[in-house]
């Protein structure tokens, strides 16, 4: 599920352009990660697979990217330092 969830989503990190897939995962772009996984599993910790199973189910839908681990914590605790490079 993983897999074809970053297949779907794109090959490399949206921020950094980091290609190893062992470090890349799919980000909610709007931030919402926490309500989904929630809504999903009961939890708002871990519920990977119940994201990218919602994923497959719903057609891969818009508001998804592919981010490194780095960058996807990065942005959820002040913005990522590329992003904030580009920027200067």
């Amino acid at each position: 599920l993983r897999t074809e969830a970053l297949s779907r989503y794109g090959t490399t990190c949206q921020c950094c352009g980091e290609s190893e897939r062992v470090f890349l995962t799919i980000d909610h772009i709007e931030n919402n990660g926490a309500d989904h996984r929630r809504e999903l599993s009961g939890s708002n910790q871990g519920g990977s697979r119940d994201v990218y199973t919602w994923l497959k189910k719903n057609n891969y839908p818009d508001g998804f990217q592919v981010l490194c681990w780095n960058c996807n914590w990065a942005k959820s605790h002040g913005g990522c330092p590329h992003q904030k490079e580009k920027s200067q």
